[in-house]
């Protein structure tokens, strides 16, 4: 038995967790960090006060499952490596690398984007080293990818991402100025279930990318007026999204047999989570989901992966 510790330190969350290599993910805890209401994010610095402060509490609840400690993997960066420094990350990456060197086993840094990737493959590890595609929709990013792989490191290729706000932007900015607490999606969705007249908001088109500055201009435009119900508006911003999706990746040519692993905050959304199936049985894709509670930020793509790095590692030098 071997076990491996994943943390991940991003902008709105600090994540610990423990992967079993017989029995699979046996804990995972997490803190969202506060922010204050009417506001809408964080500083760097006090993104890193508040991981600083929440790893040391993460580690106390999951303290009776560390033991038999064989790797450790943790964001170190937030996208791709070209992408490089942010602050919030700097934090796991040192917690990891004190817990390396005490422990005396490998540290495996990966992005926080591919710690997204991997919360959703530890449902089919069998796609490790094959080539899929990757859409990543977040409060910070909007990215579909075509990923390959070289010496286990995923490499990522752009094919599509914003233009200006992301789908995670939007969510969040409307659902503080509907007076929800930030980050608003859980939020935004409950509220949008009892919409009886969603809201049409227009979707502008760009050619293999995505932009929403428009449809909030025109909702905070709504808001403002009063005009609306707050179920309306909210149901109109996921339907415009969803519109959004259909447009750009329909007309994508995608190869078609892959798998599309659809991840992040955005994606924890029931509806659309509804529309990317649809979007990927009409594209020949195969879609792969994290489930709902690990498709947001946490560490447990990290604890996974650390532990098909090592067993690989282990396999190869056999």
């Amino acid at each position: 038995m071997a076990r491996f510790i994943g943390i991940d330190t991003s902008c709105y969350t600090t994540s610990v967790a423990v992967y079993d290599s017989q029995q699979g993910l046996v804990a995972e805890e997490r803190t969202v960090l506060k922010v204050k209401q009417g506001h809408r994010g964080l500083s760097q610095s006090e993104m890193v006060y508040q991981h600083v402060r929440n790893l040391p509490e993460l580690f106390h609840k999951i303290g009776n499952e560390i033991h038999s400690i064989s790797g450790i993997g943790v964001s170190a960066f937030p996208r791709r490596r070209a992408d490089s420094y942010m602050p919030a990350f700097l934090v796991g990456k040192g917690a990891g690398e004190m817990l390396s060197q005490t422990l005396h086993v490998p540290l495996y840094l990966f992005s926080h984007q591919e710690n997204h990737a991997m919360a959703a493959m530890r449902n089919r590890p069998e796609i490790w080293n094959i080539p899929f595609y990757m859409m990543h929709l977040s409060g910070g990013t909007q990215d579909v990818l075509s990923v390959t792989w070289e010496a286990e490191n995923m490499h990522f290729k752009n094919v599509m991402t914003s233009m200006d706000i992301t789908a995670g932007q939007l969510i969040d900015r409307v659902g503080v100025a509907l007076g929800l607490p930030f980050p608003a999606g859980k939020h935004v969705e409950v509220l949008a279930k009892g919409a009886d007249n969603p809201c049409q908001f227009p979707v502008a088109r760009v050619k293999n990318a995505f932009s929403f500055s428009g449809v909030e201009t025109t909702v905070q435009k709504c808001i403002r007026e009063g005009n609306q119900s707050s179920e309306n508006v909210a149901a109109g911003v996921l339907q415009a999204i969803g519109r959004a999706l259909k447009k750009e990746l329909l007309s994508y040519p995608f190869e078609s047999g892959r798998t599309m692993i659809a991840v992040g905050g955005v994606m924890s959304n029931t509806y659309l989570r509804h529309i990317v199936m649809e979007i990927g049985r009409k594209k020949g894709l195969t879609v792969l989901f994290a489930d709902p509670v690990y498709s947001s930020d946490n560490a447990s793509g990290n604890a996974f992966g650390a532990f098909m790095r090592y067993s690989h590692e282990k396999g190869n030098s056999q």
